[in-house]
């Protein structure tokens, strides 16, 4: 009798046993179902936290484009200048700046537009340096007084359409006598633009310059007085596309003239119609 309670003891075990444990195969399936949710999770996951970044790009350029017609209402209709030596701009530390009273070493980073558009971005400068520029950004803020304010300048995460809106000196844009031969270069008024809805001043930009890759102050047009776009665009070369970012999946955040925001192709942004109100064809270049 003994020997017969230990015999079924010994199969409730082993039924316990069999019962609580997992096969090989059991396991197997187990490990394929975890694999395939997170084949499934991590995707959708990355879409997510992508979609935000260009969420917060998009805040960036909404209120950049704010701010810039903001300083044209302030200024009789004037446009910002685009690139320009001689400008009174401010420090970061809101101090206003101006051609009399410049120091050795600041003027050039007062011809970009961030110094000069400072005080209607409240002078906070994580307004348009976000997502991978904003710790660039914190990077700047441990350098001295006299290298932040010119790093600042070069690379917020949009870049401005200097040539065409507001003019750039490194086109020519205030040369008398190119403006003599070929009439006024850039919009230079708010109140003489026809196509706002369609005319880009922000667009995502690049620089490819080490750790400030992922911005630029200027994004130039794929024309001027002929093509200065490459026929590709090359995730290497920032030049290749005149220093235009496609990194939202191959296509760019821009704000237009009108306020409004809005995600462009580099397809779509490859169109002087875009860049400049005087341009009449996708293919135009600026000619007498």
């Amino acid at each position: 009798m003994y020997q017969d309670n230990r015999f079924k003891s010994s199969l409730r075990r082993s039924s316990s046993c069999k019962v609580a444990g997992f096969t090989v195969v059991e396991l197997l399936l187990v490990l394929s179902v975890i694999a395939l949710l997170m084949g499934i999770i991590i995707p959708v996951a990355g879409s997510v936290s992508r979609k935000a970044r260009e969420v917060t790009e998009r805040n960036g350029a909404r209120q950049a484009i704010t701010a810039w017609n903001a300083y044209a209402m302030d200024n009789n209709g004037r446009i910002l200048p685009g690139y320009k030596a001689n400008l009174t701009y401010y420090t970061p530390q809101g101090v206003k700046v101006t051609p009399e009273t410049s120091q050795s070493g600041w003027p050039v980073a007062g011809r970009r537009y961030p110094l000069r558009l400072a005080p209607y971005l409240g002078n906070n400068f994580d307004v348009i340096y976000v997502n991978d520029q904003k710790a660039v950004l914190n990077r700047m803020r441990d350098q001295s007084p006299d290298d932040y304010l010119y790093a600042v300048s070069v690379a917020p995460s949009l870049g401005l359409n200097s040539t065409w809106m507001g003019g750039d000196e490194n086109d020519g844009c205030f040369n008398p006598t190119l403006t003599q031969l070929l009439g006024r270069i850039h919009s230079d008024r708010l109140s003489t633009i026809r196509n706002p809805s369609k005319l880009i001043v922000f667009g995502s930009s690049r620089s490819g310059a080490g750790s400030y890759s992922e911005g630029y102050f200027r994004i130039a047009s794929p024309t001027f007085s002929s093509r200065r776009w490459q026929d590709e665009y090359d995730e290497d070369d920032s030049a290749s596309f005149g220093n235009v970012s496609g990194r939202w999946g191959g296509s760019s955040i821009v704000a237009t003239v009108d306020g409004a925001v809005d995600s462009l192709t580099l397809e779509e942004m490859d169109d002087m119609r875009r860049w400049s109100d005087r341009a009449d064809a996708a293919d135009w270049v600026l000619a007498p």
